[in-house]
């Protein structure tokens, strides 16, 4: 029965590992596709204040609510810019702290909503898959351990002083 239950304890620690290595192996693919989504809001954003600067779509509006406009443009115009120049510019062991630093939520939904995962072959796609099946292994041993803690603990032999009844 113990040999059935450690197999059964290295399979179940494989598993998680294995889950969690083609998880995080999946980030660099997922950060790629976030910063080409990312560089279409750039684009639109851009041709939107380029837009409002010619004064060709923006005749009808006054010149407060213009103002305000075109301000709140180019602030979303220079934060997504710098989100993109940020998590791209950033070295592939650094890069996914960059970019949960970065993320626009709305985007990063996006994103995941057409998220197509895909078999990463570079090395920081490697370096990734091991982290993930490391973290997978140290996850499944500190949620395993209360356990083996209790069982250990109910079988473990109780005292003399406590097997003796007392007349």
């Amino acid at each position: 029965m113990r040999w059935t239950l450690r197999k059964c304890d290295t399979l179940l620690g494989t598993i998680l590992a294995a889950v969690a290595g083609l998880c995080f192996a999946q980030l660099p693919a997922f950060i790629q596709q976030y910063l080409q989504r990312l560089g279409g809001h750039v684009d639109e954003a851009l041709l939107s204040l380029t837009q409002i600067l010619d004064g060709e779509s923006t005749r009808a509006l006054d010149a407060p609510t213009l103002e305000v406009l075109t301000v709140s443009l180019q602030q979303r115009v220079t934060a997504l810019e710098a989100g993109e120049q940020a998590i791209s510019g950033a070295s592939a062991s650094v890069r996914p702290f960059v970019f949960l630093r970065e993320f626009d939520m709305d985007i990063a939904a996006a994103t995941l909503r057409v998220f197509e995962p895909a078999l990463p072959l570079s090395f920081a796609g490697l370096i990734y898959a091991l982290a993930g099946i490391v973290a997978g292994w140290l996850l499944y041993e500190l949620f395993k351990a209360p356990v083996g803690m209790l069982a250990r603990r109910r079988n473990r032999p109780r005292p003399i002083s406590e097997r003796i009844e007392p007349r």
